[in-house]
């Protein structure tokens, strides 16, 4: 594995950490802020698990490559 797959992977990671962070706080702690943004933490962080779903992507391209 190169440097290259590891920094997909990793990104892969974050964004999937950060999609799960968003969706504690809207689901599970119920942050005020997240309450009153409706749908747009659930929406964000669905975009950031479709971005991490790509870089994962990324990454197993780049390691057969």
């Amino acid at each position: 594995m190169d440097f290259q797959s590891l920094l997909w992977f990793g990104i892969a990671g974050g964004a999937a950490a950060f999609a799960g962070s968003l969706l504690h706080a809207r689901y599970v702690r119920r942050t005020p802020q997240a309450v009153r943004s409706r749908g747009a933490f659930t929406m964000f962080a669905l975009l950031m698990l479709l971005f991490a779903l790509g870089a994962f992507a990324a990454g197993l391209v780049s390691v057969g490559a």
